[in-house]
């Protein structure tokens, strides 16, 4: 039996087999791994065979462009072609940094077609290159793809007319100044598309169609020119999360198309201003067929009077007969919590309701002479004596649903509080 001063001396990480050895590895960014290369012989190449690169850096002004290339080399261009590689993280350079015009455009289609012979599956491209059209086109073309990730280099009149992404799964990108039409044709090309996380900039008019897309994330930035109108042909999305902000009294896109399968919906408007209840309450008959409906609205900070969100006034509420979970995150001033009433009395297979009431920061209490007490919560007070939050489960069963209307209702007409558990 060993002592334990023999169990002191036992090189427990030398036992251990390359293969588990490189998986290690291969968790650490590659400038990092790659600094294991001095601890032993055995480690000399090890990092080489990781099967996740990231050829990334944090300081781009201070970067050195001959050290990032011989770092790709070793990690690459020489990779022996029996270690496979599974993800690469690359970041193509800042076209401010003067450094980075060391290295071409064609260096690192050269790092991509080499990864592509090496089975790559999965890519993000970071940073932005002044020539990045013959890198698009070699992503493009790299039909072992299941997962692209093109945070900013992507423009849409880079998308090349041949691709062969016929394996890619999920597909995350950045469009400016978007051309609807180019941007379906990729996706007409892209048959196993399942996942799709987008966002637009400075494009009016919008539409997206596919006929795979089952997950949809979608952020609306609101530049000049901002976004009006957004038209989805999605036939097999079955979740959505959707995101849009506004300021300065700028309008909220119009929202159409019909989602047959959608199951759950994810909506955030953050900067609304008053008026909005008619693009709000679009937006809501838009997810009306979900089963999860998630809410987290906020109003502008430069209003000063709370006004209705998202129900229209004098207009007939949407029907919503697959909602069984509604999730609302915003401030329950008296607009607001009606508004959440009449979606109830519209939504006959309801289960659970979650609420919470989110007041406006309290600085704009000073700024724009607002009234405190017209923004506080009208929720219920519960249980514990808080009437900022409130969850109710069952309400499927017909005697919790009654008893719970009548005293919702009531609520919305009197200043009396009710409890519930």
């Amino acid at each position: 039996m060993a002592t334990s001063s023999d169990s002191d001396q036992i090189d427990l990480l030398s036992s251990l087999p390359d293969a588990l050895l490189i998986a290690i590895i291969s968790l650490l960014p590659t400038r990092v791994a790659a600094r294991t290369s001095v601890l032993s012989r055995r480690f000399r190449h090890l990092w080489k065979a990781c099967h996740d690169v990231d050829l990334g850096f944090d300081d781009v002004i201070n970067f050195e462009s001959s050290r990032f290339e011989s770092m790709a080399n070793g990690a690459l261009l020489s990779r022996d072609p029996s270690n496979p590689l599974l993800r690469l993280c690359l970041h193509v350079g800042n076209p401010l940094s003067i450094r980075n015009n060391d290295l071409p455009a064609s260096f690192f289609s050269s790092l991509l077609v080499k990864a592509h012979s090496l089975g790559l599956r999965h890519l993000t491209l970071c940073g932005a290159h002044r020539d990045p059209g013959s890198i698009i086109s070699t992503i493009f073309s790299i039909d072992s793809l299941q997962t692209l990730e093109l945070p900013t280099i992507a423009q849409v009149a880079s998308i090349p007319a041949a691709i062969t992404l016929t394996h890619l799964r999920c597909l995350s990108l950045v469009l400016n100044y978007a051309n609807p039409a180019e941007f379906n044709r990729l996706l007409s090309q892209l048959p196993a598309l399942e996942d799709l996380d987008l966002e637009i900039s400075f494009t009016e008019v919008f539409t997206l169609s596919s006929q795979t897309i089952r997950k949809l994330h979608l952020f609306v930035g609101r530049t000049f020119p901002f976004t009006k109108f957004v038209a989805f042909s999605l036939p097999s999305l079955e979740a959505l999360c959707l995101k849009i902000t506004t300021f300065e009294s700028l309008p909220l896109p119009r929202i159409e198309g019909t989602l047959p399968l959608l199951r759950k919906a994810v909506i955030i408007l953050e900067g609304l201003s008053n008026g909005a209840a008619s693009a709000v309450a679009q937006l809501l008959k838009f997810v009306s067929n979900a089963e999860e409906l998630s809410l987290d609205i906020r109003e502008s900070w430069e209003e000063k009077d709370p006004f209705p969100v998202l129900l229209e006034p004098g207009k007939d509420v949407p029907d919503f007969p697959n909602l069984k979970l509604l999730d609302a995150s915003m401030c329950f001033h008296k607009h607001n919590l009606k508004s959440i009433v009449a979606m109830l009395h519209h939504s006959p297979a309801l289960e659970s309701l979650k609420l919470v009431h989110e007041a406006p920061p309290s600085f704009t209490f000073q700024t724009n002479q607002r009234k405190s007490d017209d923004w506080g919560s009208k929720l219920p007070t519960n249980a514990a004596g808080n009437h900022n939050y409130t969850h109710l489960t069952n309400l499927h069963l017909d005697h919790n649903r009654e008893e719970f209307m009548k005293l919702v209702d009531k609520k919305c007409t009197c200043k009396q509080h009710w409890k519930h558990t």
